[in-house]
């Protein structure tokens, strides 16, 4: 064009919430691997091209997990990563094209130990069925999105490494939600949020997906992907409030969730337990009492 102007041309045929649009213009070294024939690109700094596949690493094998973890297979036509500078987080689930901030950035001599990234990769992958394809119908209801992000970076861990290693990160997100919740407490589904980056706490990240580990108890490991399956086929390009993923679960379970989504979803903390034990000599047993008292915090007098 005139002037050393150039026209790029882009097209998505797929419907998709406009805040997960994004632009990104800059000089990187790009390095592009496949997944069943679609591109899977990594945007890294200017001499980073060689530790681009380290950076991003398992991507390929991370959307195929997923695609058949969900029996839904990854709808977006290409799927690239970009890092960035001064970034405002730490990244962002854009459609086709995740943004990260340049601290994941490193020189594959440098990487202290495989898959540092997973966590990351994982989560932001994630959003494309939850978060892109099935997003949140008000920020009220964000941990439809972030919580199956987080719960997304277990699935990997458990996946790749290990339960142990799994079971680490659990842990880490269980001492997030419980560091926070000590200076503060909402429902995780919050109607009365100040501003909207108030819910990206870790109510609706850390406890969003450890809610998930307990639903996935309380129905089963065979009802809660088949319940996710429906809930991504019944709400595809379309924005949900909790209540549409309790019906999907309803439906493929045949049972009333409204107790668990009320307690879990609609009001907020935890169960506060007070322990006692007692050795009984006459019996040779130790008998243990464990009572709720998470009342005394506001909270609701009994979890069930």
């Amino acid at each position: 064009l005139p002037g050393g102007m150039r026209r790029d041309q882009w097209k998505l045929d797929l419907p998709h919430a406009p805040y997960l649009t994004m632009i990104a213009v800059g000089q990187w070294d790009k390095v592009t691997e496949y997944w069943r024939g679609r591109p899977v690109e990594y945007y890294v700094d200017l001499g980073y091209g060689p530790s681009a596949k380290a950076i991003f690493a398992n991507t390929p094998e991370m959307i195929e997990f997923f695609s058949k973890k969900l029996n839904y297979d990854f709808v977006w036509p290409k799927y690239a990563q970009v890092i960035v500078k001064n970034f405002v987080s730490g990244a962002m689930e854009n459609t086709t094209a995740v943004v990260y901030s340049d601290y994941v950035e490193f020189k594959q001599e440098d990487m202290i130990e495989d898959g540092t990234n997973d966590y990351i990769v994982a989560h932001e992958l994630f959003h494309h069925w939850f978060g892109d394809l099935v997003t949140c119908e008000s920020w009220a209801n964000t941990p439809l999105n972030e919580g199956f992000a987080n719960y997304a970076e277990y699935m990997w861990f458990e996946h790749k490494y290990g339960r142990d290693r799994a079971d680490i990160s659990r842990l880490s997100e269980l001492s997030g939600y419980y560091d926070q919740s000590e200076n503060t407490s909402h429902a995780l589904i919050d109607y009365h949020y100040d501003e909207e980056n108030d819910m990206f706490d870790a109510h609706s990240y850390n406890k969003g997906g450890l809610v998930l580990h307990m639903l996935r108890d309380v129905v089963g490991d065979e009802a809660f992907f088949a319940s996710l399956q429906l809930y991504l086929r019944q709400n595809a390009y379309q924005a949900v409030e909790a209540d549409d993923l309790r019906l999907a679960f309803e439906e493929t379970t045949g049972k009333d969730l409204h107790w668990f989504f009320n307690q879990w979803y609609f009001d907020k903390g935890h169960p506060v337990l007070d322990i006692h034990h007692a050795y009984d000599a006459s019996e040779d047993q130790l008998n243990i009492t464990i009572s709720q008292v998470q009342d005394t915090q506001g909270y609701r007098d009994l979890f069930i």
